[in-house]
């Protein structure tokens, strides 16, 4: 379990209130060094010296048939052993399953993007159920939370961050909306890639965002739709073959960006559409060498549609013959359309599509791909476990792309539960402990505001502050984790978090400094419980009574660099 050790406080300034063991930090699993100077927070963070290690909780198994037909649920203990059998082969061991203290933050953060509250983790400590933590992951699953927070996670994935005035296009454009409620009836992930990339639909129209977004730059789209669909990154195969991965081609890049080369914006971003042509579009792509060719429908796998070219030079005029219908001459389906012939010919059944979408929620569960990093499913980059990415593919296939029930089975398993604690070197492919993983800007913003309870929630939680998190702070699943100055002086600094600490706006510190007779051990159990959802130990439990007892005249200064110090602690903006 990840551990925070008080260490000397100076109440002077909070830029500059405490003396922190750099020696433990670097030994931490927590990657800025810079953050921990610059904030100086009052928790430096450490280890337990010795970690648990456990045996296997599944039976060896070797052996795995490809799945044909989806079983209800997930088959995790499988999962589990095809992951064992990579301890053994490495000659390395996992560690104990964690306490269910830290299973509900991790599987909460998860699952609805925040911590738990101080009541649901109670709730959930004191259940008797032999089958709580699958109980609890089925109400995580069926809450409005979770597709709210999952559409924030496949808009970064599918979108990107972008300014505050994009953000507010495509929420405009209906693009949460449409995430939102395709996660919360677990429409089949094929489906949504359908109307996200054929972008027809009258009722699902938010999905038009997506291509609407790339505002008619074909390699923008091409270069998006191979990396978030596929989970292959082609822009390298650009000008050449691809260098390192000589199964991704030149044709390959210019065959996708043909694919959607006849599409046109029309509309507006408050009703976003998209036109396609029915003729042009042919060209030529050259090589490095000066070599020519044309840019055929062809995709990854040489999934080829087929299309006569005209004889160069030849004028081929447009008419409403080769339309099914056309719109106020602006909003055009042709007969022969290019990105319903990618739908039909390239996306349905490709083996990446499902291949991409597991690796991609393994990383998000797990800390770290099967394949890292995990838009970059290609020969350079060897799966860790390719037998139990493509099982875990062909199962996804088997269940219609349910998306809800591969997530469920990933938090069932027993390599998700494992402590996070680590000792010595192992390679993090193994997953013989969990991988911490940093908080997204959306999660950390809403994991503070549950801590703090704001009386004016709408003031606090709106989409100008999370633009200005999401500029901030971590990516979803980035290739690495690297904190920086910026996030620093907005935890330091900010206005955000300084105010709402201030008791005339947060409800739990005006409830805090109201009891001014309160015991420091009582107060102190407290804080841990409701930011990092532990007790102190007794040093931390000694020293920080010991800060109280000295402050008494100024108690609540002294409550709220507490509550700070934990809330801008490794351990709490991470999830581990």
């Amino acid at each position: 379990m990840v551990r925070t050790r008080i260490t000397h406080f100076d109440h002077r300034s909070k830029s500059l209130s405490m003396r922190t063991n750099l020696a433990a930090t670097n030994r931490h699993w927590f990657p800025n060094k810079i953050l921990w100077c610059v904030i100086a927070v009052a928790i430096a963070a450490g280890l337990p010296s010795k970690p648990s290690i456990g045996q296997d909780a599944a039976p060896e198994g070797r052996a795995f048939e490809s799945p044909v037909a989806a079983a209800p649920s997930l088959d995790y203990n499988a999962i589990d052993r095809f992951i064992q059998k990579g301890w053994r082969d490495a000659k390395v061991a996992g560690n104990e399953v964690c306490t269910d203290e830290e299973f509900v933050r991790r599987v909460s953060l998860d699952l609805i993007g925040r911590i738990p509250t101080l009541a649901e983790r109670e709730e959930f400590l004191k259940e008797n159920l032999a089958n709580k933590r699958e109980s609890l992951i089925d109400r995580l699953l069926a809450s409005p939370e979770h597709s709210i927070h999952f559409a924030e996670v496949y808009d970064a994935i599918l979108i990107g961050r972008t300014s505050r005035e994009e953000l507010s296009k495509r929420t405009e454009a209906g693009w949460f909306a449409y995430l939102e409620h395709s996660i919360g009836e677990n429409k089949r992930w094929d489906r949504v890639a359908e109307e996200i990339l054929l972008a027809r639909s009258e009722e699902d129209r938010g999905a038009h965002w997506y291509l609407f977004a790339r505002k008619e730059k074909p390699e923008a789209i091409a270069e998006a739709v191979s990396k978030d669909f596929f989970g292959v990154r082609i822009d390298c195969a650009q000008c050449h073959d691809h260098p390192l991965s000589s199964e991704i081609l030149q044709k390959h890049y210019w065959g996708l960006v043909a694919f959607f080369n006849r599409t046109k914006n029309v509309g507006s971003h408050e009703k976003p559409m998209l036109s396609e042509s029915a003729i042009g579009g042919f060209s030529e792509f050259s090589n490095v060498e000066g070599e020519s060719y044309p840019n055929e429908l062809v995709f990854l796998g040489d999934r080829r549609v087929d299309e006569p070219r005209p004889e160069k030079d030849a004028k081929v005029e447009d008419s409403p013959d080769l339309y099914v219908s056309i719109e106020k001459n602006e909003y055009r389906v042709p007969k022969f359309s290019r990105r319903q012939a990618f739908i039909d010919k390239v996306l349905h059944d490709h083996p990446l599509l499902a291949k991409s979408m597991v690796n991609r929620m393994w990383g998000w569960m797990m800390g770290r791909g099967l394949v890292h990093p995990v838009d970059a499913i290609d020969s350079y980059h060897p799966a860790s476990h390719p037998e139990l990415l493509e099982w875990l593919a062909q199962d996804f296939v088997a269940s219609r792309y349910d998306v809800r029930r591969l997530i469920k089975g990933l938090a069932m398993t027993h390599t998700y539960q494992l402590s996070s604690a680590v000792s010595g070197s192992v390679d993090p492919k193994w997953f013989t402990h969990s991988i911490p993983k940093p908080l997204t800007a959306e999660m950390l913003q809403r994991s503070l505001l549950a801590v703090l309870e704001p009386k004016e929630k709408n003031k606090w939680n709106n989409r100008q502050h999370r633009t200005d998190f999401a500029k901030r702070f971590p990516d979803v699943l980035p290739e690495e984790s690297m904190s920086n100055v910026s996030q620093s002086l907005m935890l330091t600094n900010g206005s955000w978090l300084n105010e709402l600490l201030a008791p005339e706006n947060s409800l739990w510190m005006e409830r805090l400094v109201g009891e001014e007779s309160r015991a420091e051990d009582s107060l102190v159990m407290e804080l841990f419980l409701r930011t990092v959802g532990r007790q102190p130990d007794k040093e931390e439990s000694e020293r920080l009574r010991s800060f109280l007892e000295d402050r008494r005249e100024r108690r609540a200064r002294a409550v709220s660099d507490l509550v700070w110090a934990l809330l801008t602690s490794a351990e709490f903006r991470f999830n581990h």
